[in-house]
């Protein structure tokens, strides 16, 4: 019994960890809505995932948006893009956006 209860807790704390970083590089990418980028170039579309769940418990719903945000920030560094859109909802722990480049 005891080591189920460690085993819960353990999976419950993990439930609430978050597992992605934000680059240095990625904390000037902007993350907007679609109506504030009228004047940018549309530069690529990112799809972001993650673990939505560990074992039985579902992860903290802000958390998993938080780490696909990330994600797509990261991505638009490497793609030379200076802002991300989402532009879809979280299904399954997976996000699309869409980077552009806004002469941030």
């Amino acid at each position: 019994m005891r080591t189920l209860s460690l085993a819960v807790v353990t999976i419950a704390t993990l439930s609430g960890c978050t597992w992605v970083d934000l680059k240095p590089e990625a904390q000037s990418i902007a993350v907007a809505r679609s109506q504030d980028i009228a004047n940018c170039k549309q530069v690529s579309h990112v799809t972001a995932n993650v673990m939505d769940g560990v074992a039985f418990l579902d992860r903290n719903a802000d958390k998993v948006a938080e780490e696909l945000t990330t994600i797509a920030r990261n991505e638009a560094v490497r793609l030379g893009g200076d802002t991300v859109v989402p532009s879809s909802s979280i299904t399954d722990g997976s996000q699309h956006f869409t980077v552009y480049q806004c002469g941030r």
